[in-house]
């Protein structure tokens, strides 16, 4: 399906980012929420992501990053088969007391760049979906009567799932991604490394709230719901390097009325393509 175009007087992007949902897994069946709890895919998901493999396989990556949580890795040995061996990148995530898992660590882009090949994959735990705590598991029959879970609905933002992730810290960690994503691109510019007319695209194998909020964050106009990945299903969203941050530069970023939330990234985007 082919979705509105913004930025149309644009005709030439800086980067392509092509975000994957990762495949089945048994909860997203069941309707449950999954966070970081660690499933892996149904069987027959080669079938399921078969569509999606033979349309990547006419594309070549610059880069390609992926969760590192079970089900996006099986996806994405699914789709690209003759990857090389992972390269274990960067962030990691810390259990606390309380059972938070938080971000501790950064990826360092430009040490990994001499490393990388076209063809490997970095791991990459700040693409994991947002941690629900002990809602993980759960259904909306389940939590539906519960004051807090529906006060959650409502303002996601403001409301935190009982030993789960902070909304505020969970787009700071998809900022910090793009962030290291911009410096990438920043440098292949600086090194003329692997430029051309039209640069290869990214690929990105992850979940779909992070797809929801990258969407949020990138394309003026689009709130976290604006879009619905399925499993398997592919987003693309051209990018340009902004002069200035990116929230600067749109007045109609869903987060302007959460000031706090805002990151202030350096890409200005818009949606091109859901398959």
């Amino acid at each position: 399906m082919t979705l509105k175009h913004y930025f149309t007087e644009h005709q030439q992007w800086d980067l392509e980012l092509v975000l994957v949902r990762h495949g089945t897994t048994l909860w997203n069946r069941e309707r449950r929420y999954l966070g970081h709890s660690d499933l892996g895919l149904l069987p027959g998901a080669e079938q399921e992501l078969e569509p999606l493999r033979e349309k990547l396989q006419r594309h070549s990556f610059a880069r390609i990053y992926c969760s590192d949580l079970i089900r996006c890795r099986q996806t994405l040995q699914i789709i690209l088969p003759e990857l090389k061996p992972e390269l274990e990148g960067g962030a990691h995530f810390e259990s606390k007391p309380e059972s938070r898992l938080e971000l501790t660590s950064k990826l360092d882009s430009e040490r990994l760049l001499s490393n990388m090949s076209a063809w490997s994959a970095i791991m990459e735990p700040r693409l994991r979906e947002l941690h629900f705590g002990e809602w993980d598991g759960k259904t909306y029959d389940m939590l539906k009567d519960v004051a807090l879970y529906r006060a959650w609905i409502d303002e996601p933002q403001r409301v935190t799932p009982p030993g789960g992730e902070p909304w505020k810290d969970f787009v700071n960690r998809l900022g910090e991604f793009l962030d290291s994503l911009y410096e990438w691109r920043k440098m292949m510019e600086i090194q003329k490394i692997g430029l051309s007319d039209a640069p290869p695209p990214v690929l990105v194998v992850t979940h779909g709230g992070v797809i929801r909020q990258l969407a949020c964050m990138l394309v003026p106009g689009h709130d976290f719901w604006s879009l619905n990945p399925k499993p398997g299903a592919a987003i693309t969203i051209r990018l340009r390097l902004a002069q200035k941050p990116f929230a600067d530069l749109t007045a109609t970023r869903s987060t302007q009325s959460h000031p706090d939330l805002a990151t202030g990234h350096k890409f200005t985007g818009w949606l091109v393509e859901q398959t």
